[in-house]
């Protein structure tokens, strides 16, 4: 028998659609398809979203180089789709870990509130300015285009947002249970920390494609701490000057604080 796709309109046999995948009926949303949808998402065996968490944490190097190399863009969950997600929880987490600080300690931190927008904002302009870097030291050995280290760019920055929401929750706890003042990010241990993620997966991104280098990919985990680095005192000074200087705000007359 054959069947019309309803999704692209394709006309096929069988229970899947052989140019899109649907399936011929998927029928109406019930709760319990709805759940079960949400479900297949994060759990999925091959693509899931837990599935991409736990690979990304292992080796973002691997992910990053089958992903945009290999192009094997239907084995993994979108990694553009879980940037979006990953930067959203993160920022969710540090909104909670100061919400918890201030009701210990009672203090106002609406510093760290806008500092957490902006810092999360500004993401897209770490990725293009870290992938310019990595592009510049690499492309010629490897031929890859700027636009294909932008995506890997991308993965770093979502594991960096994934190591953010860890330490962040231990904040949380930390406070929640031990009141203690005082945050892991913080310190020169986290930046050490960073610089070996990024290290690690620069390496192994480019060991699959056989020039791995270890004094690179240091430099490269450097290089992306000094852009972090750049980003917190360029938001510290627009914060303290009420964005004044900065001729978009100044032209709209936008103001963040009284």
């Amino acid at each position: 028998m054959t069947n019309t796709c309803k999704n692209c309109g394709v006309k096929f046999n069988g229970k899947f659609c052989n140019q899109c995948g649907q399936k011929n009926n998927p029928g109406r949303f019930s709760f319990k398809h709805i759940l079960e949808e949400v479900f297949h998402a994060f759990t999925h065996a091959d693509k899931g979203f837990l599935s991409i968490l736990a690979k990304l944490a292992t080796d973002p190097g691997k992910v990053a180089y089958e992903y945009i190399v290999e192009e094997k863009r239907k084995k993994y969950f979108n990694l553009f789709t879980f940037f979006v997600l990953i930067t959203a929880i993160a920022a969710f987490v540090e909104n909670k870990d100061l919400a918890m600080q201030e009701s210990v300690f009672h203090t106002k931190n609406e510093y760290g509130y806008l500092f957490n927008i902006y810092s999360k904002g500004l993401l897209i302009i770490t990725i293009p300015i870290l992938a310019a870097f990595l592009w510049l030291i690499n492309h010629r050995k490897n031929g890859l285009m700027f636009s294909e280290y932008t995506v890997f760019a991308m993965v770093l920055m979502s594991v960096k947002s994934m190591a953010d929401i860890i330490v962040k929750s231990f904040n949380y706890l930390g406070t929640a249970f031990f009141s203690r003042q005082g945050n892991l990010d913080n310190n020169i241990g986290y930046a050490i920390f960073l610089i070996a993620i990024m290290s690690y997966a620069n390496y192994s991104f480019h060991k699959n494609l056989r020039q791995g280098s270890i004094p690179k990919s240091l430099l490269t985990g450097i290089c992306f701490c000094t852009i972090q680095v750049g980003i917190t005192i360029f938001i510290v000074w627009a914060v303290l000057n009420n964005f004044q200087g900065l001729g978009i705000f100044d032209m709209y007359g936008i103001r963040f604080s009284g």
